[in-house]
């Protein structure tokens, strides 16, 4: 399908973002409320450009910027971490190596911290690779995507999807990261279920010494979509969220982890802040090709 790239780099990014194909605009914000002060409170937006700088029949080259903002409010919290960005520049590659099937890369170098200070000690990357194969309005195909954190490697098998079942209902996603089912109610609107994971991983210099935090969360919600311009597309998203975040200070690094399968870090964290079941809360912006 055509742009079928803009859904793997933006499902990609940082191991998962809202999803949308065909989109070299979007932005999105994730907010869970909570009035009761022993509960996790986060805030997130995103703001994501990607541009085409090569594409003939054969290769196509894209660039592209991404920026997260993290606002967090965690219960028991001693090492007051309230703020946290995170900002790459993706770099993919797509190579069509028979009429059918295409070969994509990606590298990805990010910054990823409080940002109150910028070392070299910050930077991190992300790489992945996808095999994909098209087949009239069907697109299907397996990867690998591989994270540079600050607590080691970690790996993270995919299987990328999008095709229509019948004239209504439309899967698309790259799991585990990002999936979603839809119900085209007409060519303007659409109502289904986003599902899925997202990681990060961030340095820390609270107190004058040297932290990082990994954060992760697993989330469900119900979702309704309506282009308002010409290729201005609207998300509204409501569900529930489970979130985890760990503190490690540096010399707290394992080799290889799994995502969702096998953790990146076994020591015992210096702080743990976990939240089951949180209210959902999102919107989104995204400038999407047809």
């Amino acid at each position: 399908m055509k742009f079928f790239y803009f859904l793997i780099i933006t499902s990609l990014l940082s191991f998962g973002v809202l999803a949308q194909q065909g989109t070299p605009f979007s932005w999105s914000l994730n907010y869970l409320p909570t009035n009761k002060e022993s509960e996790s409170k986060l805030l997130q937006t995103q703001l994501s450009l990607n541009a085409p700088v090569f594409n003939d029949s054969s290769f196509t080259g894209l660039i592209g910027t991404s920026f997260k903002y993290y606002g967090f409010r965690f219960k028991n919290d001693s090492l007051n971490i309230y703020h946290l960005y995170s900002w790459s520049i993706p770099f993919t590659f797509q190579i069509k190596t028979s009429d059918s099937r295409y070969v994509t890369f990606m590298l990805e170098p990010m910054l990823s911290s409080g940002f109150k200070s910028i070392r070299a000690s910050d930077f991190r990357y992300n790489l992945a690779l996808l095999f994909i194969k098209r087949k009239l309005l069907k697109s299907t195909g397996f990867g690998i995507a591989v994270s540079k954190r600050f607590s080691g490697f970690q790996l993270a098998p995919m299987w990328v999807a999008n095709f229509r079942v019948g004239q209504h209902w439309i899967f698309t996603g790259t799991i585990p990261f990002k999936s979603k089912i839809a119900y085209e109610i007409d060519s303007k609107k659409q109502l289904g279920i986003n599902f899925g994971a997202n990681t990060n991983s961030f340095r820390l210099y609270e107190n004058g010494e040297g932290y990082y935090l990994d954060y992760q969360t697993i989330e469900a919600s119900l979702f309704y979509q309506h282009t308002i311009l010409k290729n201005v597309k609207l998300h509204l998203g409501f569900g529930a969220q489970s979130l985890q975040s760990k503190v490690y200070n540096n010399r707290q690094t394992s080799p290889l982890g799994i995502f969702l399968i096998y953790p990146n870090n076994t020591h015992e964290p210096i702080e743990t802040y976990t939240n089951k079941g949180m209210i959902l809360v999102q919107l989104g912006v995204s400038y999407a090709i047809q």
